[in-house]
């Protein structure tokens, strides 16, 4: 199975249509009599669209964590906080992040995660171009192991354990570091 998450995909070829050069952003431009830019094929405009695409697809799914987290939170220490004379942002700093913390960290984590991993948005949208500009560590795993014709298995497999190794590194600096705060 190729797209691990078809809707991605179609998400992807979705923003492919509005942004390519005869897309709808351009045309809008060009009924308003701007030029065209071209998205698709100018390396740092690939670049920010498939990381723009990409936060914007998983913010909601971030957003319904944090707010789960949000709602954990026992409304009586706000109580408390507005009886005790504390205003809004003594109540963010001192109840609401310390509660959040924990379920912050697993935002991180999970988005740290799937900005590693990003592979669907990226081939559905440019096939990591122009050029390589858009390229991410699993396209290079791709290519390497599967869509070129020598299809390095070997030299796939090492980026893909260096891969795991650096995400299992970053979560266990993460958790550390969340441990020492708390």
């Amino acid at each position: 199975k190729l797209m691990a998450q078809p809707w991605m995909a179609a998400r992807a070829l979705i923003w492919k249509w509005i942004l390519q050069e005869n897309g709808l952003i351009n045309g809008v431009f060009e009924t308003v009599g701007l030029e065209r830019i071209k998205f698709l094929t100018t390396a740092s405009w690939a670049r920010f669209w498939v990381i723009a695409i990409s936060v914007w697809a998983y913010m909601g799914f971030y957003t319904l964590i944090l707010l789960a987290g949000l709602q954990g939170i026992p409304t009586m220490l706000y109580e408390a906080a507005e009886i005790d004379g504390a205003n809004g942002w003594q109540v963010f700093r001192k109840i609401t992040m310390p509660l959040l913390s924990p379920t912050m960290l697993v935002v991180v984590i999970l988005a740290l995660i799937r900005a590693v991993q990003v592979f669907d948005i990226v081939f559905a949208f440019t096939r990591g171009g122009p050029g390589t500009s858009t390229w991410m560590l699993v396209q290079y795993i791709y290519e390497t192991g599967f869509a070129s014709p020598s299809r390095r298995f070997g030299i796939a497999s090492a980026a893909s354990i260096v891969m795991a190794v650096v995400l299992i590194i970053a979560t266990l600096i993460q958790l550390r570091v969340n441990r020492e705060e708390a």
